[in-house]
């Protein structure tokens, strides 16, 4: 560490630091959920992006954000609660309570990344249906993300 001492940055100091892909990359990604199969607690899927953004700074190309990757772990638990209520259609809000991640291998396939979601816990409390998950992320080329989310739908 050079600087220890305190800075003050304006807006125009902070531009040559900030994040391309945050400021512009992450609304122009796009997903898909190809199919999803339930059996019990598990559940996997398959889904593909529809569009990428590849950093300028990432000499690899695309690789999967965790921004994107807490999008789809969302909608799939969404979707596995519904099913599992016996509901037809999304009729209820979802709420991410707690989420951890680790991200262990980049996962840089946009066309086939691989999800498979184990159902720890899934009880009713009043109106709200809660739910416990773990993820596991993968694509063919050895990527892998590990996620646990908390959620309820309401």
């Amino acid at each position: 560490m050079k600087n220890t001492e305190p800075v003050h940055l304006t807006e125009t100091e902070l531009l040559p630091f900030a994040s391309r892909y945050l400021h512009e990359g992450r609304k122009a990604e796009n997903w898909r959920i190809e199919s999803v199969d339930i059996a019990g607690a598990d559940c996997s899927a398959r889904v593909s992006m529809l569009s990428t953004f590849s950093s300028p700074t990432d000499s690899h190309g695309f690789h999967l954000t965790i921004f994107s990757t807490l999008e789809i772990l969302s909608e799939l638990m969404i979707i596995y609660a519904h099913v599992r209520a016996g509901l037809k259609e999304k009729t209820r809000e979802g709420w991410m309570v707690e989420s951890t991640t680790r991200s262990v291998r980049a996962i840089r396939d946009p066309d086939r990344i691989d999800v498979e979601m184990t159902v720890e816990s899934m009880r009713r409390r009043g109106d709200n249906l809660f739910c416990v998950a773990d993820f596991r992320v993968t694509d063919r080329y050895d990527g892998l993300f590990e996620v646990r989310l908390k959620g309820f739908l309401s």
